[in-house]
């Protein structure tokens, strides 16, 4: 990198947003976006310090005005470094100048791009600096505090360095001192690479396994700017958060990209053939759509259909599908519907996505692969609506099932016999109610299937985050428990027990299990499709692997109510003694009225009022 300055971002995709956040009343974050320039940065002014905004906006127009005037004079790496430290001495200055400003000071990290596929990357404080390549996140940058500075001698090790007091302190800022050390690391930015700029108002209220997913997610710079935010939003938004996404130019169209444009478009464009060939396979005729004219009932379900797969390969999601199929069997299961017309209403659809995806494919088979893929995994995401759907009607049987049981329990006397039978059956459910023999493969497992079971699992795996080790975890228990041919409920209780192990029962404890459980489950639907079988062996895998899911679910639902069952029975003692000591003051009140309506007869002719209590003055 010997040339000189910096080049305008060409090629490159860049968006940047900041948010206030949900408990500060002044956003002390700051950002630079100059793409003519090739400059980004993001500023954090010290919180609680005095004017933070006004430091981070001092050093931002400081940095900002360097590099505009030395960009054709200096190295990349020396401008950039250079104009970090204009901005330091600017803000010395500012709060020398004004005793009310004494103690104000910033961070700051900033990207430098010097061409399409050579970045530098400049910070001070704890401002971060991530990498997104080939799926996996790292940070560039290590934060400038106190605690990682004793970490790096060996003071500290890295768990106590999470529980010292002062883990966020700065060891170095922008301000404190007219100059300052700068971090510089020179970058080879890849096609598909993205980099992320952001405050601790980011990382602080929002885990790096989500960071890296909605990084990862494929969506324009923008959205994954606004959505990190959001992020940070709901895990507490306790500060004001800034992110800044760059994303170096793609070698070349990525499939990912084909389906998106043209082949979300293909698919519109053959909505017509859609709607009559799920006409001829008896749409209309279908108990769901009964009472709906015709042409209605091709518009309510089979054009609804088309535009929410239409939506979903343009932004690469199936929220649009999942909507759908929640919609059309939840409405008809709420009118006491059975499960069949669901079942042949989504054999219809997916008779008429076939036919349309195979004319396309006749036009051009690359696209009409693609296609294929695509749209059998939106398929493959409303059968997982639908298993969602079905599950929860079983809790619910499960839940009638334990309360009718508690019903009978309590209208048949017990044996007197002398014996103490201890505490009779109640009605709060503790394992659900799930008969042991209920098959999970069933009698029909074949070679075929364990196969596919095997390879999905397999996948699911190789997309897995290295870190996410929980996840890892949940997939082998249902490899277990899916290639159980037996389908003895013992298998799914055991894994549970393996993955619940030894933890505190308490929000940090519990939470990482289920949001383990869901990513798995999220994990599988999208790797199901990937397996080379037949569609029919496809289903049958997905179906087994959900059935699994459900019961591994399960299980690990009976775990924790088990686990609660100690301090539930403490908090209903804690209810009946607050009830008990309710009841005393309502008996205190009213013996405090009595004795005022008593002596409110005895007549004080001094005061003014009467016996009644009415005031006479």
């Amino acid at each position: 990198m010997s040339q000189t300055g910096a080049t305008p971002t060409v090629g490159l995709r860049v968006a940047g947003d900041t948010n206030v956040g949900k408990v500060r009343e002044t956003n002390e974050d700051s950002l630079i976006l100059e793409p003519a320039r090739g400059l980004y940065a993001v500023l954090d002014g010290m919180g609680g310090a005095n004017a933070g905004d006004i430091a981070s906006q001092t050093a931002r127009d400081a940095i900002r005005d360097f590099v505009m005037q030395k960009r054709l004079t200096l190295p990349p790496k020396q401008l950039l470094e250079g104009a970090i430290l204009a901005g330091s001495k600017a803000v010395f200055q500012s709060a020398q100048a004004n005793r009310e400003r004494h103690g104000m000071g910033t961070t700051c990290v900033a990207v430098l791009v010097v061409d399409k596929s050579h970045v530098i990357v400049a910070h001070v404080g704890d401002s971060r600096c991530y990498l997104l390549r080939g799926g996996r996140l790292q940070t560039l940058t290590r934060d400038h505090t106190i605690v990682e500075e004793l970490v790096d001698r060996g003071l500290l090790s890295a768990e106590e360095a999470e529980r010292h007091p002062y883990k966020n302190v700065l060891s170095r800022n922008l301000g404190s001192r007219p100059d300052t050390r700068v971090d510089l690391v020179e970058l080879e930015f890849k096609p598909g690479d993205r980099l992320l700029l952001c405050s601790d108002g980011l990382y602080g209220y929002a885990s790096a396994e989500a960071i890296q997913y909605i990084l990862g997610s494929g969506d324009e710079p923008q959205h994954v700017a606004r959505d990190l935010i959001d992020l940070a939003l709901r895990g507490g938004g306790g500060d004001n958060v800034t992110t800044i996404i760059l994303e170096a130019p793609p070698a070349a169209p990525t499939t990912t990209q084909l389906v998106r444009t043209s082949g979300a478009m293909a698919w519109w464009q053959k909505r017509q053939k859609f709607l009559i060939v799920a006409k001829d396979r008896g749409l209309t005729r279908n108990p769901i759509v009964r009472g709906l004219d015709p042409k209605d009932a091709l518009d309510v379900v089979g054009l609804s259909l088309c535009q929410a797969v239409f939506h979903d390969l343009e932004k690469s999601t199936g929220v649009n599908v999942w909507t759908f199929a929640q919609n059309l069997a939840g409405a008809w299961f709420e009118r006491g519907g059975e499960w069949a017309p669901v079942r042949g209403m989504m054999d219809i659809l997916g008779t008429a996505s076939r036919a349309v995806v195979d004319e396309i494919r006749g036009a051009d088979p690359n696209l009409g692969f693609l296609l294929d893929v695509a749209v059998s995994r939106a398929l493959v995401v409303a059968e997982l609506a639908l298993g969602g759907l079905l599950a929860e009607q079983l809790r619910q049987i499960d839940t009638d099932l334990i309360q009718l049981h508690a019903e009978m329990q309590e209208t048949v006397e017990p044996p007197d016999d002398g014996l103490d039978t201890g505490e009779r059956f109640i009605d709060r459910p503790t394992i659900p109610f799930l008969r042991p023999d209920r098959p999970v493969t069933g009698a029909t497992m074949t070679t075929e299937m364990l196969d596919g079971i095997t390879k999905t699992i397999t996948i699911a795996r190789a997309r897995t985050s290295p870190r996410a080790e929980l996840v890892k975890e949940v997939l082998v228990a249902l490899d277990a428990i899916a290639s159980e041919g037996s389908g003895n409920f013992a298998t799914a209780v055991l894994s549970a027990r393996e993955l619940y192990g030894v933890r505190s029962v308490d929000e940090q404890g519990i939470m990482p299990l289920f949001d383990a459980l869901d990513q798995a489950r999220i994990i599988i639907a999208s790797s199901v499709h990937q397996i080379q079988t037949t569609e029919s062996n496809r289903a049958k895998v997905l179906r087994s692997l959900s059935v699994a899911h459900q019961r591994l679910v399960s299980a690990m639902t009976g775990l924790v109510l088990e686990s609660v069952a100690p301090f539930s029975e403490r908090l209903r003692e804690i209810t009946q003694v607050t009830s008990d000591l309710r009841d005393e003051v309502a008996k205190a009140e009213r013996r405090r009225a009595e004795l005022e309506r008593k002596f409110a007869t005895n007549i004080d002719a001094s005061l003014p009022w009467g016996a009644r209590g009415t005031t006479e003055w």
